[in-house]
């Protein structure tokens, strides 16, 4: 193989990895935080309501306190 087509082939790999680890990032940090909400949402007598879309990481959270 040449030099040329290993470099590419390392690149490709390293910015494959760097998404994965980004993309395990943030929705490890979104499930802390989803957690933290949810734990204070009961606190208050409350129903956490959330709603996640998988493949944007997008969520919405809201707490629903019964009077």
């Amino acid at each position: 193989m040449k030099t040329r087509t290993k470099v590419f082939i390392t690149l490709v790999a390293l910015s494959f990895l760097m998404v994965l680890f980004l993309y395990g990032t943030q929705s490890y940090f979104h499930y802390k935080e989803i957690n933290l909400a949810s734990d204070r949402c009961y606190e208050i007598g409350g129903t956490p309501i959330i709603e996640k879309d998988f493949l944007a990481s997008n969520y919405s959270f809201s707490c629903e306190v019964s009077n």
